[in-house]
């Protein structure tokens, strides 16, 4: 049978809501949803073509898969069902408001990727009057339609996504400078910051006067356009600097102050603030805001890099972790060196425990800061978002759980014999992101453990932005775990490029420890290893 497109109507449901997918056409006679929670089926349905009501279900990550009579997969898709839909966020962005646009394509390319939170990239009219007339070009000489803005906005809200309008924290126009140098931002030889090679100044975010001119636009904005929130972005720098009047002040402290401010003007927004490179993540993860949100730049140019800075978010607050790490190669080098570099960068996001800002529009992948300046994703990558992503959702209860932990150092390797990987000569599982390695990492949730194996045989280097050689698929892996049981315990192969259920691993009984072999590996595999259920034999 022809392989069918499955897509859920929302990219998030509420609890209480009935679940539905969408698969186009009347199915044949004898198809059926199977839905799965990790490795539980949870039920099967019949198709009713072309909309399918599974029902309602409660929180957390589900897998549905197109199943034949004889047990082909035909199709799969995922869904989750979120209190809040900015505890597992997925993080798309739209940059286009002209009139005409298709505002459907959009809210589909969502729904497709399970984008939960758009932001809304340059929308204002100026960035100290950001509501604008019904048409109106923004200050790079952009259309923006009024009426484009509320209808994208009102498509995301059918679909379960949270939008937010960008906003920024304390750039004026060069050209109005004479209106604001008063409450600028000075070096020490007296020139005010700046960005944008003039384009832009910098004012003294903590000032009140400032203050008293951004929150009201932001409530104003909120009010008549109808965003859920904003993304609250700053450039980095400077970290501290003049006053007009010679006094020194550090942003470490007034950034946060704004937000939370911020926050009191609007109560029950979602904010999410702009940590770039890191800071101020030490201040503000206790701010009011839904998610700790990090734009990358050198010096983290490694794999390592993006995991030792999740490791620093997760570990500053409770707050969800996103990543902002543009990917520069899907304009400059070809599509399938851009799609290795995706694979292995997504593997290092997802299995530290965050999501990634990478993709949206209808399709369009982030390559540059200024967000219109983005790429027109080929099929071969749109098909590889739509599995990667629908990874991450079916398996969300592993891979986002708030109480997840890495135990690497505590259980992997030979000397703590909890989880050994062999592999066949020539070949080196690491505990870190080597050239030429299989990196291996051990995660704990309420759930169990999971091992992640990111596959970096192959790879002369190991950066998050480099165009990336064929990533070789590996057979003649073992696993060895200590053996809990009196028989062996339950594990499971979990591959976002090979879409359908989990595969149940077998093992034997050898001294204290289970062994078996693994499937062939290819970008990233993940092994779900269930907590034996106290009691079992």
């Amino acid at each position: 049978m022809t392989p069918m497109n499955l897509r859920p109507a929302q990219s998030t449901f509420a609890p209480g809501q009935d679940v539905q997918i969408e698969h186009g056409a009347d199915a044949p006679a004898g198809l059926r949803l199977t839905v799965t929670s990790i490795a539980r089926t949870v039920c099967t349905v019949a198709l009713t073509g072309p909309v399918t009501i599974l029902g309602t279900f409660p929180a957390g990550g589900y897998g549905v898969d197109l199943i034949t009579a004889e047990g082909a997969v035909l199709g799969s898709t995922a869904f989750d069902v979120l209190v809040d839909p900015l505890s597992r966020p997925r993080y798309g962005f739209v940059a286009a408001y002209a009139s005409g646009r298709d505002v459907a394509g959009v809210q589909r390319y969502f729904r497709d990727l399970h984008l939960n939170v758009a932001q809304f990239y340059d929308w204002a009219y100026r960035y100290t009057e950001l509501a604008g007339p019904e048409e109106y070009s923004d200050l790079l000489g952009n259309e923006v339609s009024t009426p484009v803005l509320r209808s994208l906005i009102a498509a995301f809200r059918e679909a379960g996504v949270r939008s937010l309008g960008y906003a920024a924290v304390y750039g004026v126009p060069a050209a109005e400078w004479d209106r604001w140098a008063e409450l600028g931002l000075y070096r020490s030889t007296g020139e005010p910051y700046g960005f944008g090679d003039g384009f832009l100044n910098v004012v003294d975010p903590g000032n009140e006067r400032w203050q008293a001119v951004l929150i009201p636009e932001l409530v104003r904005a909120a009010r008549e356009l109808g965003f859920d929130g904003f993304h609250l972005d700053q450039y980095g720098w400077p970290k501290q600097a003049l006053r007009a009047d010679g006094t020194a002040t550090d942003l470490a402290e007034s950034l946060p102050v704004l937000v939370d401010r911020i926050a009191e003007a609007l109560p029950g927004a979602d904010l999410i603030f702009n940590n770039v490179n890191g800071f101020p993540l030490h201040r503000t993860a206790r701010s009011r805001q839904a998610a700790l949100y990090t734009e990358v730049w050198e010096p983290r140019t490694e794999l390592a890099d993006l995991a030792a800075l999740v490791a620093e978010s997760r570990a500053a607050g409770s707050l969800p972790v996103i990543v902002s790490a543009y990917l520069t190669t899907f304009a400059s080098s070809s599509a399938a060196e851009s799609e290795n570099t995706a694979r292995l960068t997504m593997a290092t996001i997802f299995s530290s425990g965050a999501t990634h800002l990478l993709t949206g529009e209808d399709g369009r992948i982030l390559v540059h800061p200024y967000y219109p300046t983005n790429h027109e994703a080929e099929p071969t990558s749109l098909a590889l978002l739509e599995r990667w992503y629908s990874f991450l959702v079916r398996y969300g209860d592993l891979l986002l759980a708030p109480d997840l932990t890495d135990v690497t150092g505590a259980y992997f390797g030979a000397y703590n014999a909890d989880v050994v990987v062999e592999a066949p000569e020539g070949i080196t599982v690491s505990i870190h992101p080597e050239p030429g390695t299989i990196w291996a990492r051990v995660m704990r949730t309420c759930h169990g453990l999971t091992l992640h194996l990111i596959n970096l045989t192959g790879q002369p280097e190991a950066g998050w932005d480099r165009p990336k050689q064929p990533i070789p698929a590996f057979a003649g892996l073992r696993l060895r775990l200590r053996q809990v049981l009196r028989t062996p315990g339950a594990a499971f192969w979990l591959d976002p490029d090979r879409p359908g259920p989990a595969v149940s691993l077998s093992a034997v009984s050898e001294g204290v420890d289970q062994i078996g072999d693994l499937p062939e590996l290819g970008a990233w595999a993940v092994v779900h290893i269930p907590t034996p259920v106290v009691g079992e034999n």
